[in-house]
């Protein structure tokens, strides 16, 4: 069977979609044998040359079953994608969604679900490609020796940073580029800067998820109200968690609730349980996917 992921990235979509696509695609290939091809419609990342071969710029004749990972789809895209194959949409909350063969989604939905909408009966949520990477060159367990780390693709950081002065330790990346006053300038977002961090800020999306899998305390500023609903739904009983519509002027009340936030972090973080929960979860989605198929 041949699976074809339709994925996309970008400033109007973040890179999240793109990530866990990525880590589907590798486990799909590497771990069930399948034969996969990842259609990634910007071309606004480099693709990890591990994955390069699997990359095309449109979807292949001999395609099954396409996966699409995007959100609001039009009836008419997810007809074009039906005629060539099956589709699956996953966190889909277009006018296409009803239209698909299924439904999957991974984020809470916050709208009504649709008559195609597939019931998991176990956790299938996929985590990022690079996070997955990185955690592998890490030990069992991490210290949290850094006080702070954001992840503003969203947001101006520098704000923040000038409101936070020296009181923290801290490493900011807005996915490009880097800034510490820590010393450590080579740490890229991924498990390295989340899981030695005591509190993790950011938006919603999966930065959050990877976030709380390591034991971080949680900061959200959502650039949009959907990404506040969003939050809204988040349960964290492990921890603490904030969210709020992001607002300049509410900077020096998120500078103190992190404060707060870094007094209450646990001290190290588990990778190993880590690692078992992304395998678990990946096996989940693949043996749903092989389910779906099937039936």
């Amino acid at each position: 069977m041949h699976i074809t992921i339709v994925t996309d990235s970008g400033a109007h979509i973040g890179q999240g979609h793109l990530q866990r696509m990525l880590l589907l695609a590798w486990f799909l290939t590497i771990k069930r044998q399948l034969s996969v091809t990842l259609v990634h419609t910007s071309k606004s990342y480099t693709v990890p040359p591990l994955l390069q071969s699997m990359m095309a710029a449109s979807i292949p004749k001999q395609t099954a079953c396409i996966i699409r990972d995007m959100r609001d789809s039009t009836e008419e895209e997810i007809q074009q994608l039906q005629a060539i194959a099956p589709v699956i949409v996953i966190d889909d909350c277009g006018k296409g969604r009803p239209l698909a063969f299924r439904a999957i989604d991974l984020l809470p939905n916050i709208y009504a679900t649709t008559s195609n909408s597939f019931a998991a009966g176990n956790d299938l949520f996929l985590y990022g490609y690079n996070f997955y990477e990185s955690l592998q060159e890490l030990p069992s367990t991490v210290d949290k020796d850094i006080d702070c780390f954001l992840y503003a693709s969203t947001f101006d950081s520098q704000h923040l940073i000038t409101a936070m002065g020296n009181t923290f330790r801290y490493v900011c990346s807005n996915g490009n580029e880097v800034i510490s006053n820590t010393g450590y300038t080579s740490l890229q977002h991924g498990a390295h800067s989340i899981a030695r961090s005591k509190v993790v800020i950011t938006h919603f999306g999966i930065t959050v998820y990877e976030a709380m899998l390591c034991n971080c305390n949680c900061i959200l500023l959502n650039p949009t109200t959907y990404h506040q609903q969003l939050s809204h739904t988040l349960a964290y009983p492990g921890g603490k968690l904030h969210s709020l519509l992001y607002d300049e002027a509410a900077i020096h009340d998120t500078v103190a609730r992190c404060k707060d936030f870094v007094s209450a972090a646990p001290p190290c973080a588990d990778i190993d349980c880590c690692r078992v929960t992304i395998a678990t979860n990946l096996k989940n989605f693949a043996d749903a996917l092989t389910l779906i198929l099937n039936t």
